[in-house]
């Protein structure tokens, strides 16, 4: 009877010390080997539960190749009762896992593993796209049946329903993220790519921004503490003196981010990590707020774990927006605020007051324009930026 199981394959040592896990294949007493793709070293791998040490999202995507294929094996014996061949079996395995491999199941599957390590904002992201795209187009079909004519049928129907384009590309993006992972697990290959003849459109959006004296209206606003509207004010202020801060980023801060007078923190979304200045002004208005587990309490204790933080922190964000627009409204402002409207400003209102692109981009944490600029930036840019963001700060309370 042909069996199955997952080894390290200590016969073929790599450079770097590691060995191959390999699926290994049995009948009788002859074996063949199918690779996983991984190779770790053999103090990392434990053979009594055959699972790679401290590697959850190797652990989820072993497990499923070892579904599927036991799948294959089980399909195979029984259409093979008593005169299974090995070299046989093997292709049959290789050849066949696509036809059981959905682009649904995969995708279904990722999901799984961004949340089982904590990633559940990329998990959130790729729950939608799943959500709208099997409302349009059959996904629970083999993963190579999923054809470039399926992605020009899916555009179609989107834009008939009146989505915007640029919502279309986060789907899109999402279905190509699927199809990349089923070419690197083998499930199909790359003459099947959907996307090499597919372009994903985006429309370039007008950033909105206030003029430089919509900010001075809004810094100046006498609003009572008392006001509804009082502590999303304030953390508009603060997006803008954290020099553009990310929203996600501010309501994450903790207390322990306070390091010798200054906020340095890792955002979010890139991982680029940041350190500003506390000035006075800065510090006046972080004292209006009440610290928890984070620096400015607007996320309650139980909200912060795991997916419940999303909800939470997406929550706190729209009831700020919608504060912010009527704080907006008070002002006269032209532009609805929110609070990326505030990253825009700053970077306005710095190009208003002289500095260069780069400096801005420096302070807004983008990469550098100029090659030789960034150098030197690189060696002053904590005094250089420090005194740029104490002009635009001073220029908006004037």
């Amino acid at each position: 009877m042909a069996t199955m199981s997952l080894i390290l394959d200590k016969r073929r040592s790599k450079s770097d010390g590691t060995y191959p896990l390999v699926f290994r294949i049995r009948v009788e007493k002859q074996y063949k080997d199918i690779p996983s793709g991984y190779s770790v070293k053999a103090n990392r791998f434990n053979e009594k539960t055959n699972k790679i040490i401290n590697d959850a999202v190797a652990n989820a995507q072993l497990d499923e190749l070892r579904n599927i294929y036991y799948q294959r094996l089980k399909s195979y014996a029984l259409e093979n009762v008593g005169c299974e061949n090995l070299e046989e079996l093997k292709v049959y395995m290789l050849n066949k896992q696509s036809n059981v491999v959905t682009l649904g199941s995969l995708w279904r599957n990722e999901i799984d593993t961004l949340e089982s390590t904590g990633r559940h904002g990329n998990a959130r992201v790729h729950k939608i796209g799943l959500s709208v795209v099997a409302k349009e187009v059959n996904i629970e079909v083999p993963i190579t049946k999923f054809t470039h004519r399926d992605l020009i049928t899916l555009e179609t129907k989107m834009l008939q329903r009146g989505v915007k384009p640029n919502s279309i590309s986060v789907y899109m993006r999402s279905i190509r993220t699927i199809c990349n992972l089923a070419i690197n697990r083998d499930y199909a290959t790359v003459s099947w790519y959907p996307f090499r003849k597919f372009k994903i459109k985006r429309q370039k959006t007008v950033p909105r921004v206030m003029t430089m004296q919509e900010i001075k209206n809004y810094f100046s606003l006498e609003l009572p503490s008392t006001s509804t509207y009082y502590h999303s004010w304030l953390v508009g202020k603060l997006i803008f003196m954290l020099r553009g801060i990310n929203i996600v980023d501010l309501l994450n801060l903790k207390p322990s981010n306070i390091v010798t007078g200054r906020i340095i923190y890792k955002r979010f979304k890139t991982g680029k990590m940041y350190s500003i200045k506390i000035s006075p002004e800065i510090q006046e208005i972080l004292n209006q707020f009440t610290p928890n587990n984070t620096l400015l309490g607007l996320l309650k204790d139980e909200d912060l774990i795991g997916e419940r933080m999303i909800h939470a922190r997406l929550q706190k964000q729209k009831v700020i927006n919608s504060h912010l627009k009527k704080v907006g409204a008070l002002i006269g402002c032209v532009e609805p605020i929110t609070t990326y409207v505030f990253r825009y400003s700053y970077a306005n209102a710095s190009k208003q007051l002289g500095y260069s692109k780069d400096m801005i981009a420096e302070a807004l944490g983008h990469e550098y324009g100029n090659g030789v600029t960034g150098i030197y930036l690189e060696l002053f840019d904590l005094e250089l930026i420090d005194k740029m963001n104490e002009v635009v700060i001073r220029s908006v309370l004037s």
